[in-house]
């Protein structure tokens, strides 16, 4: 029996859902490689603001 294919739960503004195949099905936070991709450059930025301040 093939497996269901599980997909991004990103909405954009307007509401509508990304339809990229979430990157681990079976995950909590079901999400493309898109938008993993872009989290993780958020999360990469957010700890350069953080270390930038600690530095001063």
């Amino acid at each position: 029996m093939p497996e269901r294919t599980v997909y991004c739960r990103v909405l954009n503004g307007r509401g509508v859902q990304c339809t990229g195949e979430a990157v681990d099905a079976g995950a909590e936070l079901k999400i493309c490689a898109r938008h993993l991709a872009e989290a993780q450059r958020l999360i990469h930025e957010a700890f350069q603001r953080i270390q930038r301040k600690a530095a001063t």
